[in-house]
């Protein structure tokens, strides 16, 4: 539910060494640390927090859902009808569907070989906003007492909240931004010489409030929210565990610049390190104003910003659908830009056991290919996923020589 759904447990196991079944993959060379990281591809995870929601409020929450994306479709311009439809081509009013995957616990995730994590953020800068989701009030009033736990005494405290949506999607293995930050601390420390992490943040913008009465109202992401964004990383994992705008833009006049001129540090400069990419709900720049406003290339700040060609602070882009836009992605990597794509969206591929979308960005050349199953079979007893690579990484076809895995 990337950008246009309103406002938009974990398994025990570790990964199995499955590979995807797909051509056979190129194998770093020798001197595979040289290469930067513009020039290697990942394995990531979509909403890498998340836990299932309780079946019950998916049941008394969906029907809602339907009616009101059904509506908001309806409303938008014929321009964002069409980057809907893009980057969500199953359709999302069947949030039962949309909704239903698994992710396995963070450190797991990233000790078998996840090399980029997405977190989305909610601000909560009094406490409690999301305390008592709106569903769970309904069901208890309806006599329900097992409800699926969620980490109440956290979400009482005031700070940045990490869920997917407000009254809908809130269960998350780390409620808190600080939470989450500290999990990738305790791993990056245990494994000091890990390549390089990306991190996908998203900032949530709206709730359901507008549209379903009693649901949250989502605070906005103001410069306070911002700030205390960079703050929590600066002072969790500190700065010399990230790679920030600045240290890509040096002397360069802006970092777009930069990106252009490829000056991506190598795995060996970044291992240890996180990189922190903001998505752009929407491509909504406007609200990231109190991010961009003063620092055109983001001078100072912890995290980069999706952004499009000729923008100052573009060094980083987002294509989600592959198979519609890998043209768009070829270029910007070839160009020098940071994508991210994805190899499954919204259930659909993998239920359909369907790996096209997975394949064509693995070819595409995206530096960050977000999948939500890692294992096979997958939850639906099929053979479809994508399993991290065997080093973490591998060296990426469109950016540079690569030897062929016999």
């Amino acid at each position: 539910m990337k950008n246009y759904i309103v406002g938009s447990l974990a398994a025990a196991a570790l990964l199995s060494g499955v590979a995807v079944a797909q051509a056979p993959q190129p194998s770093a060379a020798p001197n595979e640390d040289a290469l930067q990281i513009n020039q290697i591809q990942v394995v990531g995870t979509h909403n890498s927090y998340a836990m299932p929601a309780d079946p019950r409020v998916i049941a008394l929450m969906a029907p809602r859902l339907a009616t009101l994306m059904q509506s908001m479709v309806k409303t938008l311009s014929p321009e964002k009808a069409a980057a809907m439809q893009d980057e969500h081509p199953g359709g999302i009013t069947d949030m039962a569907k949309t909704l239903d995957y698994v992710q396995m616990p963070i450190q797991a995730q990233l000790r078998s070989g996840v090399r980029s994590l997405e977190i989305d953020m909610q601000p909560d800068p009094k406490g409690g906003a999301y305390a008592d989701p709106l569903p769970y009030r309904q069901l208890r009033e309806q006599g329900a007492t097992d409800l699926a736990p969620i980490y109440r005494d956290e979400l009482a405290k005031p700070g940045m909240k990490v869920f997917h949506v407000a009254d809908l999607d809130f269960r998350s293995q780390c409620p808190t931004l600080k939470s989450c930050l500290t999990i990738l601390k305790q791993w990056s420390d245990s494994e000091p010489n890990h390549s390089p992490v990306f991190i996908l943040l998203e900032p949530k913008l709206s709730g359901l409030d507008k549209a379903i009465p009693g649901a949250t109202a989502v605070p906005p992401f103001d410069k306070a929210a911002f700030e205390e964004v960079d703050d929590s990383i600066r002072t969790i994992l500190g700065r010399d565990k990230v790679f920030t705008p600045d240290d890509l833009r040096g002397d360069m006049p802006t970092l777009e610049a930069a990106a252009l001129a490829r000056r991506w540090p190598t795995v060996a400069q970044a291992r240890g390190k996180f990189l922190f990419l903001y998505l752009v709900p929407g491509m909504n720049l406007p609200a990231f104003a109190p991010y961009l406003d003063g620092r055109p290339s983001l001078q100072g700040r912890m995290a980069f910003v999706q952004g499009k060609a000729g923008m100052a602070h573009t060094a980083f882009m987002l294509f989600d659908n592959a198979l519609t836009r890998g043209a768009d992605i070829r270029d910007a990597v070839q160009k020098g830009y940071l994508v991210r794509t994805r190899a499954d969206i919204d259930t659909a591929d993998a239920r359909n056991n369907d790996g096209a979308r997975r394949d064509a960005a693995l070819a595409s050349g995206a530096q960050i290919v977000s999948t939500d199953y890692l294992t096979a079979p997958n939850i639906y007893a099929n053979d479809y996923h994508l399993a991290p690579f065997a080093r973490a990484w591998r060296c990426n076809v469109r950016t540079s020589r690569c030897t062929t895995a016999k």
